[in-house]
């Protein structure tokens, strides 16, 4: 069974996996499950937990394949059946807990240069309970002397989406190709305009979202229960898997997908950072919770 570090404080109680790529197994507040749970009977990985980080790049590298300072790179296609390096390799490796104690865990990895990236790099990740809040602070460290690319995310999985409703404000959204990379930035269309409260749909969305506000929330009307989630990025992916998985995906990213191949690193708000001889990139995302149409 997979070690889990808890901590409760207040109306929350979370527990984090390190093993399991540093991954949030679940949140739960009064009880009530936010984010999907680890099954501690079922299969023992990262993104089967309630949420997990993005490092040192979010979503997807085409092929596995970029040119960074002008010399070409092939990463490792991590995951099987897909073409694509996914996801980062944070999620893939096992954490240090640094410390725990009532109201906080603290993480800690270290990967060498590898096939998977080509740069060696440090992380540091803090999960911080409040009475009614859950923050999760990701940093990276660049240990080469040279300037690298970076990015980051947050990949959290809100449980019970059918009997949810999610509310966020974008002001473009990126199609995609047929092999799930971005192809076009085009205005939010009307399908996925969620300014106002609706329930996601199964398998209608998988898209990074850009010109987002930084604040997306989840009710649960019949729970009685409301999540608001607040990041310091003005991009989100939106993933609602169609395979009865019953949860909606609101992801907190630095980059847009496959960015390392689309923009010169540090050029945009959408474009990976690039980060200096040890210098850092750090992302946060904040879950605060209240009864629906209340707040602490």
């Amino acid at each position: 069974m997979t070690r889990l570090i808890e901590c409760k404080y207040g109306d929350m109680h979370i527990a984090v996996a390190p093993a399991l790529g540093g991954a949030l197994a679940w949140l739960r507040w009064r009880g009530q499950e936010i984010l999907r749970p680890l099954d501690p009977h079922g299969v023992q990985r990262a993104n089967m937990c309630g949420s997990y980080p993005l490092i040192p790049w979010s979503n997807r590298i085409a092929d596995g394949r970029f040119v960074f300072d002008d010399q070409p790179f092939q990463v490792t296609r991590n995951v099987p059946d897909n073409p694509h390096a996914l996801h980062g390799i944070g999620w893939q490796q096992a954490w240090e807990v640094v410390s725990a104690s009532e109201t906080q865990i603290d993480l800690a990895l270290t990967c060498p240069a590898s096939a998977c990236w080509p740069w060696p790099w440090r992380a540091s990740q803090r999960f911080a309970l409040t009475e009614n809040g859950l923050t999760v602070t990701l940093t990276y460290h660049n240990l080469v002397d040279h300037a690298v690319p970076a990015g980051l995310g947050f990949h959290p999985f809100f449980a019970d989406a059918a009997r949810s409703e999610v509310m966020f404000r974008a002001a473009h959204v990126w199609l995609n190709d047929d092999t799930s990379l971005p192809a076009e930035d085009v205005a939010v269309p009307p399908v996925w305009d969620y300014t106002h409260f609706k329930t996601p749909l199964p398998g209608s969305v998988d898209n990074c979202f850009t010109g987002w506000s930084g604040e997306a929330t989840v009710r649960w009307p019949q729970r009685d229960i409301r999540a608001t989630l607040h990041s310091n990025t003005p991009n989100l992916v939106f993933f609602i898997p169609g395979d009865g998985r019953n949860v909606a995906a609101i992801e907190p990213v630095s980059h847009i997908n496959d960015a390392i191949n689309r923009f010169p690193a540090g050029s945009s708000d959408q474009a990976m950072d690039r980060i200096t001889p040890g210098g850092t990139l750090t992302l946060s995302m904040t879950i605060r919770m209240s009864e629906d149409g209340r707040t602490f």
